[in-house]
């Protein structure tokens, strides 16, 4: 049983708990700072709408901590050892899963959109992804606003169910986005080593950024479901929104240095409209040519004779783009 709901019960595994959250949210949030400042000052030219989620993330995030450390203040200082406030419901531990929600519904969002743009607009697979967002954040409010209306944590407990359907569909919606997303970079293989080590290279950077925000959503299912009488759950789901977070400004701070390791094969694209190539005026499909070299073969007389080219892996693909446009060879949107 939990001390919020008996007299005389330890709280290490209810305040306990709560306290050791608030711990490591105020370290993962240290880590979000310094991510946010490294990200304002190396991508002054993003768009003005990213780097506005970003800000509102970053705001969020302060706000959460706010709201948690508020919470463990009353209940272990401003109320130390008052069991019968150790019962009631404190209005910032009901606030902060507002925020919470919020930063996981833009991360998720966000990477909604990596998914459409990968899977060539696969409207089927992102409406399915964004349907379970919009329930989640449903869930979500409705919980905020039935818990404001509660004294007692004894009563909250009659809303378990609904706890546990918000802590289930993060933990689907983070799951079926990172595996949507490691299918269609696998699914992207071209069959040549450098192409295909660079697609293995992103498949490891979706999966390392996603896993602990995955890991800990499971975490805090299993607690809630195994143990709903106490607080061993809020350890975890206080620490989610900050992996959200840190996700998401890993995956916009990471983009120089993947950029880079594709600079290091050498490429050439060559995009040639083929009005250009033709006396008539009529607006024709262009064709994109890419051409991939790597300088790794030895030079062998014999091949020199025959003027034949020294390159080890050669890659060309032809694509048409939109009627009318002349557009480059579009490369994937990582």
């Amino acid at each position: 049983m939990s001390a919020t709901l008996q007299d005389g019960v330890p709280l290490d595994n209810t305040f306990g708990a709560m306290m050791i959250g608030v711990i490591v949210s105020a370290v993962l949030h240290g880590v979000c700072l310094l991510q946010a400042f490294y990200y304002f000052q190396r991508y002054k030219k993003d768009h003005f709408l990213m780097r506005t989620l970003v800000g509102v993330l970053v705001v969020f995030e302060a706000t959460h901590l706010s709201f948690i450390s508020h919470t463990v203040y009353h209940y272990q200082i401003t109320h130390f050892n008052d069991q019968a406030e150790l019962k009631r419901i404190i209005w910032s531990v009901v606030m902060e899963a507002l925020f919470t929600g919020l930063n996981g519904a833009f991360v998720q969002t966000f990477y909604t959109y990596r998914v459409w743009k990968l899977s060539e607009r696969n409207w089927f697979l992102t409406g399915l992804i964004l349907l379970l967002i919009v329930c989640n954040a449903g869930c979500g409010t409705a919980w905020v606003i039935i818990s404001m209306q509660l004294d007692t944590y004894e009563r909250l407990l009659k809303i378990t169910p609904l706890t546990i359907t918000i802590n289930a569909l993060s933990t689907t919606i983070d799951i079926l986005i990172a595996s949507s997303l490691v299918y269609l970079l696998h699914s992207a293989r071209t069959g040549f080593k450098r192409s295909d080590t660079m697609i293995n290279k992103l498949i490891v950077f979706v999966v390392n950024t996603g896993v602990l925000t995955t890991l800990c959503a499971i975490a805090s299912l299993i607690c809630l479901v195994a143990s709903s009488r106490t607080l061993i759950y809020a350890s975890f789901y206080f620490c989610i929104g900050r992996f959200y977070v840190n996700s998401f400004l890993a995956t916009l701070n990471a983009r120089t240095s993947i950029t880079d390791k594709i600079d290091n094969v050498d490429h050439m694209l060559v995009s040639l409209p083929r009005s250009a190539l033709s006396s008539t005026h009529k607006s024709q499909p262009n064709i994109s040519i890419r051409i991939d070299t790597t300088h790794e073969a030895r030079h062998d007389s014999n091949l020199r004779k025959q003027n034949t080219p020294t390159t080890a892996d050669k890659e060309i693909s032809i694509s048409e783009s939109g009627k009318g446009s002349d557009d480059e060879l579009t490369k994937v949107p990582y």
